[in-house]
């Protein structure tokens, strides 16, 4: 009798690490969706005329957007993802010496990414992951303010993510991550008929979090 219920115990027990084994494996999806915030770490240097403008800067304040990112596992741990967002329409105004400008433009645009992510605990109630990638800043549309004939360039750098799952059954959970992008632009305008030129870094935090979906 002992060596029955041995033998019974033992195939319980193999039975739950195969479908442990089965529940995280390469091919699955996990998708996150929810509210981001989009804060840009900036700075500038400027020229008006030809001339560098002294102690001459930007400041964009942070928005909030809707973000999505898919991630798809090549191996049980290691997954590449994609992550974009409705674009936030951000407020450029001038700082240091061009704080008097004011509302210098607005740009409306946003970062996305492709990361290589490694996910850890993934069969526990909380799975960490870090990942690494390439960022990149679209510009969608830029409007006058201070500046006329605003003008800024879609841009491509890197970036830094880490976050958690928080798992509530097979299939659904919550997410929370932080995205560090590095990157810059170049904008240009003309402010009382004078040609201005920015070398702008952005280089936001974005800060995100919501619903996960996996299957």
């Amino acid at each position: 009798m002992p060596s029955m219920k041995v033998t019974a115990l033992a195939a319980v027990a193999a039975a739950a690490l195969a479908t442990s084994a089965q529940a995280q494996q390469a091919g699955d999806w996990i998708v996150h969706l929810g509210p981001a915030l989009v804060d840009p770490d900036e700075s500038a240097s400027l020229t008006a005329g030809g001339a560098p403008v002294p102690g001459g800067n930007v400041s964009v304040d942070a928005e909030w957007s809707v973000e999505g990112e898919v991630s798809y596992f090549l191996t049980p741990n290691f997954a590449i993802s994609a992550a974009a967002g409705f674009p936030p329409e951000f407020t450029i105004k001038g700082a240091g010496s061009l704080a008097g400008v004011g509302t210098a433009g607005k740009m409306t645009g946003g970062p996305a990414g492709i990361f290589a992510q490694y996910h850890f605990n993934r069969a526990g109630r909380v799975s960490p992951y870090v990942g690494a990638g390439v960022a990149f800043l679209v510009v969608f549309s830029t409007e006058d303010a201070a500046l006329t004939n605003v003008e800024a360039d879609s841009a491509v750098g890197t970036s830094l993510q880490a976050g958690a799952n928080i798992w509530l059954n097979d299939r659904w959970g919550a997410f929370v991550d932080v995205k560090k992008v590095f990157i810059e632009t170049e904008s240009t305008g003309s402010l009382g008929g004078a040609p201005v030129k920015a070398d702008v870094t952005l280089d936001p935090l974005v800060t995100n979090f919501g619903v996960a979906w996996r299957f």
